[in-house]
């Protein structure tokens, strides 16, 4: 496995595994962590894709609802997909809006997505590198409500709010950042 998230009140665990051949599924485990069903299978990696492919990137729980985070070469496309607590399919907001998303994580009604920005910034070892952008996205609408340029080049291995403050760690630039939200603004 290679992300998931708990739903508290049932103890169940929504993770991201990978089944050989490229085929990526959200699998549900219950409280004994015993697999409950597959749901959101991708298939097999077409042959012209390399170890990077990784149509689903990240999975949250926010109430009843688990949230899959997916990218371009997702069958379809990149969003996040809704689904309810059994893995069912509610319906994809944000579609097609991101350019290469790394996490995901939801409270108060809000999604906090990850993602490349379109600017490049010089780094001195790696030279010309894509930013880091980090999405707040209103579940209900779907509308990207706020964009904040993150300082951080590479992969990103999680994101995390506690309380007022959002935790986005690094990994190719061993760092976590911290910002500080503000209710309505990050």
């Amino acid at each position: 496995f290679k992300q998931c998230a708990v739903h508290q009140q049932t103890q169940r665990t929504y993770a991201i595994g990978e089944a050989g051949q490229g085929n990526h599924a959200l699998v549900i485990l219950d409280a004994n962590l015993q697999v409950v069903t597959i749901v959101e299978a991708t298939g097999d990696a077409p042959e012209d894709f390399d170890d990077d492919y990784e149509p689903i990137r990240d999975v949250a729980v926010h109430g009843n609802q688990v949230i899959v985070l997916t990218n371009d070469i997702h069958a379809n496309r990149s969003g996040l997909r809704l689904l309810d607590l059994d893995g069912r399919f509610i319906r994809t907001i944000a579609a097609g809006q991101f350019r290469n998303p790394h996490a995901v994580t939801a409270s108060h009604g809000r999604a906090f997505v990850v993602d490349d920005d379109d600017a490049y910034t010089y780094d001195e070892e790696d030279g010309m590198v894509l930013g880091k952008v980090l999405l707040v996205i209103d579940i209900q609408s779907g509308d990207i409500s706020q964009r904040v340029d993150i300082d951080l080049q590479g992969g990103i291995t999680a994101i995390l709010l506690d309380g007022d403050e959002i935790y986005i760690a690094g990994f190719d630039a061993s760092k976590v950042i911290v910002l500080r939200y503000a209710g309505s603004e990050a």
